[in-house]
């Protein structure tokens, strides 16, 4: 004599019928929350990368300001406050907008800010190599930023 086999318990069967009958439901269910949790990661990054575009083209502005400023000082002799408090702004402002780009434009940045301090002083006298120490650490940071800007592409 054979064993009768066991009989499935009586919730499972009705949960089977449940899980077929429901099944477009259940499969709805799942493709909603995944589209909705991609759109959701799909917006931020792109509203990072806006965010390190829009800082990016701020940087490469307030460099080519901050040269103007530093040309006019050294080559033009314009030595009034104001120019000396507008150098100062510019490299403060390309200092603190870097983070927001990457680490390696903050890092490029903070040499920029650096060497300004270190060369503002001399840009009075027309003299030494403080004009180009100058517009080579902002060669430097506007070709990083390009990096940066190409590899958002």
């Amino acid at each position: 004599m054979s064993t009768p086999e066991p009989e499935a318990p009586a919730q499972v069967e009705p949960l089977r019928t449940n899980l077929r009958r429901n099944a477009v439901a259940l499969i709805s269910l799942t493709v909603a929350l995944f589209s909705t949790s991609y759109n959701t990661w799909r917006n931020q990054a792109t509203e990072a990368h806006r965010n390190v575009r829009e800082a990016s083209f701020r940087l490469i502005e307030e460099a080519g300001g901050l040269a103007q400023v530093m040309q006019h000082r050294y080559y033009g002799g314009d030595h009034s406050q104001m120019n000396w408090i507008e150098g100062w702004g510019k490299a403060t402002l390309i200092r603190d907008m870097a983070p927001l780009v990457s680490p390696a434009v903050q890092k490029r940045a903070d040499t920029v800010f650096a060497t300004w301090k270190e060369c503002a002083g001399d840009l009075e006298t027309g003299q030494g190599d403080s004009a180009q120490r100058i517009e080579k650490t902002l060669d430097d940071l506007n070709g990083e930023i390009r990096n940066e800007l190409l590899a958002l592409h």
